[in-house]
């Protein structure tokens, strides 16, 4: 899901994710493929991140460009926790910027760095999971942005968890609402499935996503 949680892998746990993301927008099909989304945990409550991909993207003018694609540095710091307050709540800087000037110049990736600030919280009402999160996007070259999702998620079948995404990207005069369905499953005690299948509704404009699709496997070592 887009939207995040305060949760962390574990001191000294790593979390990677492989996956392909796929965007379709007027007239453009965005892939990340392979997407590496890598986790570490630095005691119980933080968090470090990597977040690297080879994106590629067609148009029917132009065919298939590829490049390698944004690359993310993020810390996750959950400073209230839920076995101790009820409720977890975290902060999760993140910065991103293109290490290829090839994927800015086609269109690829946005030029120059951003820098996304948010807090999430979640917590627990009845079987359901709830998970909120809120955050501003500095963008040093692009209009900033306001984001605000909320996940609902639970149980729906044995190792398995169903979810649903609604999130507000706030920005002039081309704000987007994502809706969006996730599925996981645990496949064994190391590896879990993760999928997603979405749809942006707002302002028509060339960055509205008519599909958003993740597909990917997340591999948990202790």
């Amino acid at each position: 899901m887009v939207t995040d949680d305060p949760d962390t892998p574990g001191d000294g746990h790593w979390e990677i994710n492989l996956a392909a993301i796929g965007a379709s927008t007027p007239g453009r099909f965005d892939l990340a493929l392979p997407d590496a989304d890598i986790n570490y945990g630095l005691g119980e409550y933080v968090q470090l991140n990597l977040d690297v991909a080879l994106q590629s993207a067609h148009e029917p003018a132009s065919g298939w460009s590829t490049a390698l694609g944004v690359q993310r540095l993020g810390v996750k710091w959950r400073f209230i926790d839920r076995e101790q307050a009820g409720i977890s709540v975290s902060t999760y800087p993140q910065l991103s910027f293109s290490v290829s000037d090839a994927a800015v110049r086609r269109g690829l990736q946005p030029p120059g760095r951003q820098f996304y600030l948010p807090v999430q919280a979640s917590g627990e009402v009845g079987e359901f999971t709830l998970d909120a999160e809120v955050g501003y996007n500095f963008a040093q070259q692009e209009p900033d942005e306001w984001a605000v999702g909320f996940i609902v998620a639970h149980a729906c079948g044995p190792q398995a968890e169903c979810h649903f995404e609604i999130r507000e990207s706030l920005v002039p005069h081309d704000s987007q609402t994502l809706i969006n369905f996730g599925y996981t499953r645990r496949l064994s005690g190391s590896l879990v499935l993760l999928s997603a299948l979405g749809r942006q509704f707002g302002v028509a404009s060339p960055e509205r996503q008519n599909l958003l699709l993740y597909l990917g496997l997340q591999l948990q070592r202790h």
